[in-house]
């Protein structure tokens, strides 16, 4: 197991883009739930409806559309830390 940490730091040292990855999905993960805030109180805003059901159905549709977009970029982010993870892994010969 310590040799486990070891060698994480040792990748993690060498090679940067392994927290730039997460950092840069979690910034966007940040932007996406701003922009859902936004289109969500402008949609309020234009929709005006009276029947609750309508206005509730309505953010259900796009809340769903814009968690799916943070997973999506979240899963992608991982994935490109993962393979620089790998690659670092097999450039140091560990």
């Amino acid at each position: 197991m310590n040799d486990f940490f070891l060698n994480l730091t040792r990748i993690i040292e060498t090679n940067k883009k392994i927290y730039w990855a997460i950092i840069f999905g979690i910034a966007v993960c940040l932007l996406f739930f701003i922009a859902e805030v936004v289109h969500m109180q402008s949609v309020a805003e234009a929709l005006k409806a009276n029947d609750p059901a309508i206005s509730k159905e309505i953010f259900r549709v796009i809340a769903h559309r814009y968690d799916l977009a943070r997973w999506s970029v979240m899963a992608l982010f991982i994935v490109w830390s993962v393979y620089e993870y790998q690659s670092t892994k097999k450039k140091l010969g560990l």
